[in-house]
């Protein structure tokens, strides 16, 4: 009995494990570049202005590019070796989610066999949750070639949750910038 309580807690502390990273990242680099010769950062002005997030959370995303680029041991400059540009990609998502009670009058009907609760035929409780869901996109620029020489992303950030949001950027930002600087 203690062997299944044990191997329970450790199968839910694995599903809440996974479910805390939902952010699918990637990234792609310029394989000509020598990215060791890079020291400095700063973020490129014209890509903040374009930067579709309110003022909170567009501080808590520069908060956490400057503290990921700094614990890497970049400096930040007036002359950088390095712009960062910041996008954010946003569309509408809905996911559907089924109780699974289905059958006929003498079917499954969720909680047995025969006759039971629900409905003649089908049954099934569906709910929709519509939400914006965004992608986080992080590319480093070299301002004396003018080309971009590394792009992250991170997908799956849900935009209109408000729950633990600082620091769901935060891992979001640190996730992305985990790839950098390409092996």
């Amino acid at each position: 009995m203690k062997t299944m309580k044990k191997i329970g807690g450790f199968l839910v502390m694995g599903i809440l494990l996974a479910a805390c990273s939902s952010l699918r990242v990637a990234s792609d680099f310029d394989r000509e570049v020598n990215f060791s010769s890079y020291k400095t950062y700063n973020f490129y002005e014209k890509g903040l202005e374009k930067l579709e997030l309110n003022g909170i959370d567009k501080k808590r995303m520069l908060a956490a590019v400057d503290a990921e680029m700094q614990a890497k041991g970049f400096t930040k400059a007036e002359k950088p070796d390095l712009l960062v540009n910041l996008v954010i990609v946003k569309r509408e998502r809905t996911d559907v989610y089924d109780n699974g009670f289905y059958g006929g009058p003498w079917g499954w009907r969720g909680w047995g066999w025969g006759m039971g609760w629900g409905p003649f035929w089908g049954g099934g409780m569906r709910t929709a949750d519509r939400y914006q869901e965004g992608m986080f996109i992080i590319d480093f620029l070299d301002p004396k070639t003018k080309m971009h020489v590394w792009h992250g992303r991170g997908d799956g950030f849900n935009l209109d949750s408000f729950k633990n949001r600082e620091e769901r950027i935060n891992t979001g930002v640190k996730e992305i910038l985990a790839q950098y600087p390409p092996n």
